[in-house]
């Protein structure tokens, strides 16, 4: 498991991140009970289930020194969304995925593309790893725009019926790296 030290709060264009932290419950609970928001994600979570959310993410935050953020836009102020890098295991592999979530009034903004980019840089730099993953829901089509636009690249979906099929998106750090450079120049 890659051990890092990633900043507590960073700046992007137009989002402040923030570890995020205990006091960001209501937000994520509030995030969690919006229907429109969960139908993305597979479906809402009880004040129980936020509750475990953010514990389990204050934890992997104190055991891998990177994870998820609390987002808010930077001259508003106002809550935007989520989104880090985090430690996952599926069946007996491990990975770095890539995940983010915004509230439905920030949607269509490009703020999904925005901290995407950046956490994957921030990734890429920080951590000792070749590959960073991503997974949405088969039928989040603006996700996948996001993720593939972000460089990853479709890699597969899980079995499930067509409500829970997840995709699976990677991106490598050469990859990365290439199309970093033509960027710069």
């Amino acid at each position: 498991m890659p051990h890092a030290v990633f900043p507590d709060a960073f700046l992007t264009l137009r989002l402040r991140a923030q570890r995020m932290r205990q006091g960001h419950l209501p937000f994520i609970t509030d995030m969690h009970a919006d229907a429109g928001l969960m139908q993305t994600m597979g479906g809402t979570r009880d004040a129980a289930a936020s509750r475990l959310y953010v514990a389990q993410n204050v934890a992997h935050w104190l055991e891998y020194g990177y994870g998820m953020y609390v987002l808010e836009d930077r001259y508003t102020g106002a809550m935007a969304g989520r989104a880090g890098l985090k430690y996952t295991v599926s069946g007996d592999q491990g990975a770095i995925e890539l995940a983010y979530a915004f509230v439905p009034d920030c949607w269509g903004r490009g703020y999904a593309g925005e901290i995407a980019a950046a956490l994957i840089e921030m990734g890429f730099e920080l951590l000792p790893v070749d590959v960073l993953s991503a997974v949405a829901l088969r039928s989040n089509a603006a996700s996948r725009r996001v993720m593939e636009k972000a460089g990853l690249q479709y890699v597969g979906e899980t079995s499930g019926d067509d409500a829970s099929a997840k995709v699976r998106y990677e991106i490598r750090r050469m990859q990365w790296r290439s199309a970093h450079a033509q960027a710069s120049a």
